[in-house]
């Protein structure tokens, strides 16, 4: 029997606006990377290359944000202005972000 050879699908290049809203709709859809990338034709390694690199870029939503260090003090964090000397949880200061 003669085997199929399974042709590659054609590079496509995407540019970095492109690449991380396909970052912020990941992490908005709630899917597997796995089934992300299938559905739009990614490698998966590419999308991790990507989620690497553009990290800093993708939306607040996805739970992370970015924390200045100011170094006074006693100070334990401050968020939106707003300066905190005790150690409170991380639940906490999303609810200070929203």
């Amino acid at each position: 029997m003669m085997e199929e050879k399974k042709e590659k699908a054609a590079r496509k290049f995407r540019g970095q606006p492109a690449i991380v809203k396909l970052l912020q709709e990941q992490v908005g859809s709630g899917q597997s990377i796995k089934s992300f990338c299938a559905a739009h034709g990614i490698a998966e390694g590419t999308f991790h290359n990507w989620k690497h690199k553009y990290a800093g870029e993708v939306d607040a939503r996805s739970g992370f944000t970015t924390v200045q260090i100011i170094p006074e003090p006693g100070l334990f964090a401050m968020v939106v202005g707003i300066k905190i000397y005790q150690p409170v949880s991380a639940a906490y200061l999303k609810e200070l972000l929203a």
